[in-house]
């Protein structure tokens, strides 16, 4: 009964040493150049074979100056220099292994550990797919043809999941490459900060009345570049917001207005926030207006607030088409503002009256595609003897001067708002004041006069449009419409 016993465990140690002899191979490999088999770890030690460039080896042990081979039965050592594309020797599949892939930006060296002067394990092309065990902030832990080991984490981009369950966190998601949408000055000096955050590091500074390239903002924060560095500034200290291109995100603060809505009667304006009554705006005047809401009221723009008309079955409602889908004669944007309806002094009567003269000058006015337009092209000189009365004025020393035009900047401001909303350029543009004017949001404010004070607009779209202009009951608003 020993006997067997004693056989049994002689069988199972062969086994178990034949298992450790057949996995003794750990990796496959190519050598780069001629190179001799040599008994130990020694450039002068006894020649035991040789193995030629480009040959397949098989290695028994990788270490960071000698790899132990075996080729046809004899094992030795060769120059782990000349040693490249380890594989193991079992078999792989890296993609499955990894948590995340990337895409190397550059030649790579996966090496044992994180150091430039760490062992080199294997190397990756430019542009070759890197499959990824563990991210880190320096460097990470991957995986090529089963060997495992480190890279520099900053020239890995495009990183994502390598499968289902995994999401990129996202301190490890780059930012995407700046790219300037806007222009807009600071109204105090800024610290540019290394992230959106007070206490990240300085990296600049924007200096008050300084214009800066800003590639988006969420208001509290936005993302600038001066002197090709980039970082945050305080987003709600920037101001007079103006796009590069005219096809491009719309300035911050701009709305889209889906709808120009027509009084069938009288109806009421109230504050949205307060429920104030506004104003009444008399059958037959136009409004910009939004979305209808669920308790079937509408939102307008009303001087620097949001106004609100609940009888909206007063209403009829003309759609506003996307300029990109838009067909002869459809409506692709509108924009309105509020003045006075009352005509009781010589000043209300002069600005209303001056206000009428842009109408008259701009309704119908076609702008072709790819043509400019200069406001006061059609409604300069502001003198008596071009048809304008007396009205208030608002220059940057006072806003209780009487001139002839006085009211002429509303009808250039609500025009303004208007081709804000689509692809016109803003060629030229400048506001009354830092302080804005009241029939508009702050910094919204277009202002024209005698000389050089002019709005200049460039029609980018692919068509011709055509301006119609209103003011009616305390209401003055401008439709632009695709005219070809």
């Amino acid at each position: 009964m020993k006997k067997i016993i004693s056989f049994l465990i002689l069988l199972l140690l062969c086994a178990v040493l034949g298992v450790a002899a057949a996995q003794e191979v750990i990796y496959t490999a190519t050598v780069t150049k001629n190179m001799t088999i040599r008994e130990k770890k020694s450039t002068s030690a006894k020649k035991l074979g040789s193995v030629e460039a480009g040959e397949f080896i098989s290695i028994l042990a990788y270490e960071e100056q000698w790899t132990r081979i075996e080729k046809n039965g004899v094992k030795g050592y060769i120059l782990s220099k000349n040693v490249e594309d380890l594989a193991a020797a079992a078999g792989y599949n890296d993609e499955a292994a990894a948590q995340y892939t990337g895409v190397a930006q550059k030649e790579l060296t996966i090496r044992a550990k994180k150091s430039k002067s760490a062992k080199k394990m294997q190397s990756l092309s430019e542009g070759e797919t890197v499959y990824i065990l563990e991210l880190g902030s320096e460097w990470h832990k991957v995986v090529k043809q089963g060997i495992e080991g480190y890279v520099l984490a900053a020239p890995v981009l495009e990183l994502a999941p390598a499968r289902e369950g995994y999401e990129v966190p996202q301190e490890f998601i780059p930012e995407p490459a700046f790219k300037a949408n806007y222009m807009a000055q600071a109204d105090v000096n800024l610290s540019m900060r290394r992230e959106p955050d007070k206490n990240a590091g300085l990296v600049g500074t924007v200096y008050q009345d300084e214009w800066v390239d800003v590639m988006e903002t969420d208001g509290q924060w936005a993302r600038v570049q001066k002197d090709g560095t980039s970082g945050y500034v305080r987003g709600d200290h920037l101001r007079y917001f103006t796009r590069y291109d005219p096809y491009g995100p719309y300035v911050p603060g701009v709305k889209w207005y889906p709808y120009a809505a027509r009084a069938v009667e009288e109806v009421e304006i109230f504050d949205s926030e307060t429920g104030e009554l506004l104003r009444s705006v008399p059958a037959g005047s136009i409004m910009a207006v939004g979305a209808l809401e669920e308790d079937m009221s509408v939102a307008l723009p009303y001087d620097r607030i949001t106004g609100r008309i609940q009888a909206t079955g007063s209403l009829e409602l003309e759609t506003v088409v996307p300029y990109d889908q838009a067909q002869m004669g459809d409506l692709i944007a509108v924009y309105s503002t509020y003045y006075d309806p009352e005509q009781r002094t010589q000043t209300q009567i002069g600005r209303l009256h001056n206000i009428m003269q842009g109408v008259v000058r701009l309704n119908d006015l076609i702008l072709p595609s790819d043509g400019t337009f200069h406001f006061n092209d059609y409604c300069a000189p502001y003198t008596k003897g071009n048809g304008y009365m007396e009205g208030p004025i608002i220059n940057y020393t006072s806003r209780d001067k009487l001139g002839y035009g006085g009211g002429i900047c509303q009808v250039s401001t609500t025009l303004y708002n208007a081709i804000l909303q689509i692809p016109i350029e803003t060629v030229k543009w400048q506001v009354h004041s830092s302080y804005g004017i009241s029939y508009a949001p702050l910094y919204f404010d277009s202002a024209v006069g005698n000389g050089n004070i002019d709005l200049r607009l460039r029609n980018a779209l692919p068509y011709d449009v055509r301006f119609a202009l209103q003011a009616e009951g305390g209401v003055l608003t401008v439709r632009v419409y695709r005219a070809s």
